[in-house]
């Protein structure tokens, strides 16, 4: 290759071992434990109107030009109604387990 020639394929090629190396590099020593137990631990889950705030600050990134925000606010938005949709269903399915235990139905 000439010097000032430019290659058409930019696409960097990773090996397995490459990419092991990688996520080895960016864990901590084996001998200490991270500094607290939280990143072992799944994050809470938030609630619908969490998420719609979430939602609500990506909008305004992607209103100052980050083109990807579109996207996850769309996400953060169909998560949300399908929370607050759960809500009728889980309080009508414990109705019905404890009319079933009462007798009642």
């Amino acid at each position: 290759m000439y010097y000032m020639q430019v290659q058409a394929d930019t696409q960097t090629q990773w090996s397995s071992k490459g990419l092991l190396r990688l996520l080895r590099a960016t864990l901590p020593p084996a001998g200490k434990a991270p500094a607290s137990a939280a990143f072992d631990a799944p994050p809470q889950r938030l609630s619908s109107e969490q998420l719609s705030e979430l939602a609500e600050k990506w909008r305004r990134r992607s209103a100052e030009g980050d083109k990807g925000a579109d996207s996850v606010a769309m996400a953060l938005e169909q998560l949300a109604e399908r929370r607050a949709m759960e809500r009728p269903s889980r309080i009508q399915a414990v109705g019905r387990r404890l009319s079933e235990l009462m007798q009642l139905s």
